[in-house]
C-alpha cells in the first residue's frame, strides 16, 4: 500500500511538472506580445505604444530568453512563490486563493446536482430496463450529453433570467447567482454516470448469485439493496472523479458565461492578456485537482472492492 502511494504521488509531481512545462512554452509560442497585450488589457489601445511596451519588457524581465525565465520560475515554484501576475500586479496565490473558494462552491453544488439527479435515475433506469422509464432515461442522457455546455447555457439565460425573470443572469450577488451556473455544469456530468449506473446494476443483476438470492426466497427490495447495490457502486466511484475533474474544466467555461468570480473567469481573463504567471497557477490548480482527486478515487475504490489488488501485492 505504502509503495503504491508513493508510485502515485511520484505520478502526480510528474503530471504536475509536465502539464506546466507545456502550458508554459505553449503560452510563449502563441502568436502576440505579451507586453502588449498587457497594456492593452490594462489601459486599452491608448497604453499601447513602443515607449511602454519597451517599459514593461524591462520591468518584467521579458527581454530574458525564454529557457531563463522558464528555470527562475521553475526554481520559485518549489519555494512557494508563483510570481506576480503582470495583469493585476499581485501575488499569483493571493489571486487564486481568492478566487478558489468560488470555484468549489461551485463546482460541489453541481457535483451534489448530478449525484442527486443521475444515481437514482440510473437505478430507475435498470430497475425498468426496456420500458418506458428506461426509454425516457436514455433519451435524456443523449440529449444532455448531445449539447455543449456555452449552449445549454445560452438558452437558461434567455429563458429563466430574462424571459421568466426569475434568475440572475451573472454574478453571486445573491443566492441565487449559483443555480443556473451550477445546474449548467451539472448537466454536462449527469450522462456518463447514468450510463455507468445502468450499465452495473444490469451487469450485476444478471449474475448467478442474484438468481440464487430469488431462488431462496428473498424479498425483491432486500435482493437489490444487500446485493445488486452493493456490488454495483465501486465502479460508480471512479467514473465519479473522473467527473470532479469534468467540473474543474468545465468552470473555465462556465464562470466565463455566467461571469462567476472563480479560477476559471480569472484563467481566461489571463489567458487574454499573456499573464504567464496567473495561467500557470490557475492551470496547475486544475490539473493538481485532477490527479489528486483521482489518487482518492483509486485509494476508495480499492477498499471498497477487496478483489482489487494493487500492483506487485499478491505475486
Amino acid at each position: 500500500m505504502l509503495g503504491y502511494l508513493i508510485k502515485r504521488i511520484v505520478i502526480v509531481f510528474g503530471v504536475l511538472w509536465m502539464v506546466s512545462t507545456l502550458t508554459y512554452f505553449t503560452v510563449h509560442v502563441t502568436p502576440g506580445d505579451t507586453a502588449t497585450a498587457i497594456l492593452y488589457s490594462i489601459g486599452g489601445e491608448n497604453a499601447v505604444s513602443e515607449k511602454n511596451i519597451e517599459h514593461v519588457r524591462d520591468k518584467l524581465d521579458l527581454n530574458r530568453p525564454v529557457y531563463l525565465q522558464y528555470f527562475e520560475w521553475v526554481t520559485n515554484s518549489f519555494k512557494g512563490n508563483f510570481g506576480t501576475s503582470y495583469k493585476y500586479n499581485k501575488p499569483v496565490l493571493y489571486m487564486i486563493k481568492l478566487r478558489l473558494p468560488n470555484t468549489i462552491k461551485l463546482g460541489i453544488t453541481a457535483f451534489l446536482i448530478s449525484v442527486a439527479v443521475s444515481i437514482p435515475l440510473g437505478i430507475i433506469s435498470a430497475l425498468n430496463h426496456n420500458r418506458i422509464v428506461d426509454h425516457l432515461s436514455r433519451i435524456f442522457t443523449l440529449l444532455t450529453s448531445s449539447f455543449p455546455s456555452f449552449w445549454i447555457a445560452i438558452i437558461f439565460i434567455i429563458f429563466f433570467a430574462l424571459k421568466l425573470k426569475l434568475l440572475p443572469v451573472s454574478g453571486m450577488d445573491s443566492p441565487k447567482s449559483i443555480v443556473l451556473p451550477a445546474i449548467t455544469l451539472s448537466l454536462g456530468m449527469m450522462a456518463p454516470i447514468i450510463r455507468m449506473m445502468r450499465t452495473s446494476m444490469l451487469d450485476v443483476m444478471g449474475q448467478d448469485y442474484i438468481w440464487v438470492s430469488r431462488a431462496k426466497g428473498l424479498k425483491e427490495s432486500a435482493i437489490i439493496w444487500r446485493h445488486v447495490l452493493r456490488n454495483a457502486i465501486p465502479p460508480i466511484i471512479t467514473v465519479l472523479g473522473l467527473q470532479i475533474g469534468h467540473i474543474l474544466g468545465g468552470a473555465v467555461i462556465i464562470e466565463n458565461i455566467f461571469s462567476w468570480p472563480g479560477v476559471g473567469g480569472l484563467l481566461i481573463d489571463a489567458i487574454n492578456a499573456k499573464d504567464t504567471p496567473m495561467i500557470e497557477g490557475c492551470v496547475l490548480v486544475v490539473a493538481f485537482g485532477y490527479t489528486f482527486i483521482n489518487l482518492v478515487v483509486d485509494i476508495i475504490y480499492a477498499c471498497i472492492d477487496p478483489r482489487l489488488k494493487y500492483s506487485g501485492e499478491g505475486k
